[in-house]
């Protein structure tokens, strides 16, 4: 299964969770914000970026999640209807996968474009290993994105 990832930095610690809650963690969780596609991280990059902190670069990373590996996927439609509005829900939940150690990533549905998932990595899960780092590609941000 190959993932991806816009980074600054070319690890998958997960060390961000630690200092910041997301939509899928309380603060204080190592967890890594994965996407199925380039522009799906991309564009969820773009979204916790305002338009001072724009990089002049970034580092996008293909990752590669050997199998077997332990996913599971939670469906939209299992949330609450409201479920993008309230991100408390939504870290309860990724904050319970995160502890019950289940598998090493879990499918989320993407707040921002409808039928779409981003991937969460559990750092501490033993499978948390076979995602690895395939390549790694330096790019200038096109700055015409944050408009």
């Amino acid at each position: 299964m190959l993932l991806w990832r816009i980074s600054r930095h070319k690890e998958l610690s997960g060390e961000g969770g630690l200092r910041a809650p997301g939509r899928w963690h309380d603060r204080g969780a190592p967890i890594v914000y994965l996407a199925e596609s380039p522009a799906g991280a991309l564009l969820e990059t773009c979204v916790h970026t305002s338009a001072n902190d724009v990089p002049p670069s970034y580092t996008l990373l293909a990752l590669q999640a050997e199998e077997p590996i332990s996913l599971e996927t939670l469906e939209a439609s299992t949330l609450r209807p409201d479920w993008i509005d309230h991100v408390e829900a939504t870290r309860e939940i990724g904050s319970a996968w995160l502890r019950s150690l289940r598998s090493a990533l879990l499918r989320v549905p993407s707040a921002l474009v409808p039928s779409t998932f981003n991937v969460l990595l559990n750092p501490l899960h033993a499978d948390a290993g076979r995602v690895r780092i395939e390549s790694t590609y330096e790019y200038p941000f096109d700055l015409r994105i944050k408009g």
